[in-house]
C-alpha cells in the first residue's frame, strides 16, 4: 500500500495535469464548434451573393434619393437605417454594427459591415461612403448604392485580410465633439487593427478628403488612400465598381 505522502505527491501532479488536459480538450471542442458556425455562416452568406448589376444600383439609388429628401438631420438616421437593414443577415448575410450617438438632439450613427479575414483579421481594408453634403448629394447616392452593391456581390467571400464597408455621416459630432469619422477611426484603434487601405467612394470634397487623412492619421500609418471620382448614374457606377471589385 503506497504511503500517504506518496499519494499526496502523486495527486499534486495528476490533478493539475488533469486540469490542463481538460482545458485543452475544452478549447479543442470550442474551436471545432466555432469553425462549424463560421462555415455555416459563410455558406449562408454565399447563397445570398448577387452579381453586380445595374438594376440593383438603380433600385438602391431611387430609395436613397427618396430617403435623403427628408428633413435634415433626420435624413442621416434614415440612411443609416436603410444601410443597416439592406446588409442584414436576412438580406446579405452580414451582421452590421451601428455606432449610435446624438447630434443636435437627433440620433445618427456609423454603420459598418465586414468580411472578417481568416489569416490576418486585424489587417483592414476599408471601403468608405460619406454622405450629408447637400452640394454632392448625387455622388453620395451613387457611393452608398455602390457600397451596398459591392457588399452583395462579395457576400460570403473568403479572404486573408478583413474587408470593412462603412457608411459615415458628415458634419455631425457627438457630445464630446468627435466627428463620425473620428469615432470610426477611434474604433479601429481600440480594436488594435491596422488599417492598410482606404477606398473612398463618391467624389468627396477637398474638405472631406482632408478630414479622412487626418482622422486616420494617414501620414503616420502609411495607409493607402484611394479617392474615387463621383459617378452620377447607375451605368457609370456599375463600370466603376466592377473594376474596383477586382482590386479589393
Amino acid at each position: 500500500m503506497p504511503a500517504p505522502g506518496r499519494l499526496i505527491r502523486l495527486s499534486l501532479v495528476l490533478f493539475p495535469l488533469g486540469l490542463i488536459l481538460t482545458s485543452i480538450a475544452s478549447f479543442g471542442f470550442w474551436w471545432h464548434k466555432r469553425q462549424q458556425v463560421e462555415e455555416r455562416s459563410f455558406a449562408y452568406a454565399s447563397a445570398l451573393r448577387r452579381d453586380l448589376n445595374e438594376a440593383d444600383l438603380l433600385r438602391h439609388s431611387q430609395i436613397l434619393r427618396e430617403v435623403l429628401s427628408s428633413p435634415a438631420p433626420r435624413q442621416l438616421a434614415a440612411v443609416a437605417s436603410y444601410i443597416d437593414s439592406s446588409m442584414s443577415p436576412e438580406n446579405m448575410g452580414y451582421s452590421p454594427l451601428r455606432d449610435r450617438f446624438f447630434h443636435q438632439g437627433e440620433e445618427v450613427s456609423n454603420v459598418e459591415a465586414e468580411l472578417t479575414g481568416r489569416q490576418r483579421p486585424r489587417e483592414v481594408h476599408l471601403v468608405l461612403a460619406l454622405y450629408g453634403d447637400p452640394a454632392l448629394q448625387s455622388g453620395e447616392i451613387q457611393a452608398l448604392a455602390s457600397m451596398l452593391s459591392l457588399g452583395h456581390a462579395l457576400a460570403g467571400d473568403r479572404r486573408d485580410h478583413t474587408l470593412r464597408l462603412a457608411a459615415v455621416p458628415l458634419n455631425v459630432r457627438d457630445s464630446n465633439g468627435l466627428s463620425a469619422l473620428n469615432r470610426l477611426a477611434a474604433s479601429i484603434t481600440n480594436r488594435q487593427e491596422r488599417l492598410t487601405r482606404i477606398l473612398v467612394l463618391g467624389g468627396v470634397s477637398e474638405e472631406s478628403r482632408n478630414q479622412v487623412l487626418q482622422a486616420f492619421h494617414v501620414e503616420q500609418t502609411g495607409a493607402i488612400v484611394d479617392f474615387q471620382p463621383a459617378t452620377n448614374e447607375p451605368i457609370t457606377t456599375l463600370s466603376q465598381i466592377s473594376r474596383l471589385k477586382k482590386q479589393l
